[in-house]
């Protein structure tokens, strides 16, 4: 009996919670994606020390989103990233002619959570955090592409962090604009498929993968 009279006020305080809620809303964000390879690694035990390192890779993409705003202005939502594809070219010496491009594709899975502070009733402040996979491809070739590293894929945890504005334009339709940075850990490629110097497949291509965006967003309330 008691057990039945925990249950029942534990029901009616969820439903009280979700009846003073935003309610389920959908969200699709463009955003400038720059990706950067930190930590470059060419694993042959016949290099001594990287000339050049990796680049920055920018690109364009996007994102859609499911969410459900909370009493309290949180908000938690299960967003999917488009696929990126990067480019990361480097020189090590002593075999300083011979560029490493390292040819990665990335896409992510997040579960992300807000905190609004709203400013009026019309605009507001937010700080956002997320974790979840990241599923990355990463292949590559040394001097030429007929010299190549093998495809590698993984999935990696992955977290997210960021902060931004929106602008609610009427009770169902919110536009916004943020800034977020994205770790996805470390990445590599498959071992050479060329024969090197001493016909061995002991090099490929390493790194840690890191993206900043910078995004607008729409959002619909259902």
């Amino acid at each position: 009996m008691k057990k039945t009279a925990f249950s029942l006020l534990l029901l009616t305080a969820t439903f009280c919670q979700i009846s003073q809620a935003d309610g389920l809303y959908g969200s699709i964000k463009i955003q400038s994606a720059q990706q950067d390879l930190s930590s470059a690694l060419l694993t042959s035990p016949r290099v001594n020390n990287r000339v050049i390192s990796p680049d920055s890779n920018k690109n364009i993409t996007g994102s859609v989103a499911l969410g459900y705003g909370f009493k309290g202005d949180w908000r938690l939502e299960g967003e999917y990233t488009i696929k990126q594809d990067s480019e990361f070219k480097s020189y090590w010496a002593p075999f300083n002619a011979n560029v490493n491009n390292m040819q990665v594709s990335s896409s992510r899975l997040m579960v992300n959570g807000y905190k609004d502070f709203p400013l009026n009733e019309y605009l507001s402040l937010y700080a956002m955090a997320g974790v979840g996979v990241a599923h990355i491809s990463s292949e590559g070739y040394q001097s030429n592409p007929s010299r190549r590293f093998a495809n590698n894929s993984q999935n990696n945890f992955a977290y997210a962090f960021g902060v931004g504005a929106d602008l609610k334009l009427n009770q169902q339709v919110t536009l916004g604009t943020g800034y977020r940075y994205v770790d996805m850990g470390d990445i590599e490629t498959g071992y050479n498929t060329f024969a090197n110097r001493i016909n061995a497949r002991d090099e490929q291509l390493k790194g840690k993968l890191r993206e900043q965006n910078l995004y607008v967003e729409a959002r619909m309330s259902f």
